[in-house]
């Protein structure tokens, strides 16, 4: 058995209208566009070469909050980008959280950046 790849990356959300506007206003993604599952509405976004899939319940759901520390629980994702200062001005400009200021860590070589989308999903962005 072998994996190909990764096809999407899910994220439940709480707040579907900020996030649009965050994914499209911020991250600049491109909509793909909608499958309405009965219960929920999957809406897509064009993600480099995956998919980022932002659910949309119908009914109210529970609501989990979580420290960046907690153990057992996913953390964040992670994406490349050629302009960091200019992701992080629009986070600003908007009022999107930033848990770390563009930062270079010399134990990887890279500058990172760690945001917050409106249902507390952290975003790690990585300058190439």
């Amino acid at each position: 058995m072998k994996l190909a790849g990764i096809d999407h990356i899910t994220i439940n959300c709480s707040d579907i209208n900020g996030s649009f506007r965050f994914y499209e206003e911020v991250l600049n993604l491109k909509r793909l566009g909608d499958v309405d599952m009965g219960d929920h509405i999957l809406h897509y976004y064009q993600l480099s070469d995956i998919k980022l899939e932002l659910i949309e319940y119908k009914e109210a759901q529970k609501i989990y909050k979580t420290g960046n520390t907690d153990t057992g629980l996913y953390r964040h994702f992670a994406v490349y980008t050629d302009d960091i200062e200019e992701i992080r001005s629009r986070c600003k400009e908007k009022g999107y959280a930033i848990n770390l200021n563009p930062t270079y860590l010399p134990q990887i070589d890279k500058t990172v950046m760690l945001i917050v989308d409106p249902n507390g999903v952290e975003i790690e962005i990585i300058q190439l």
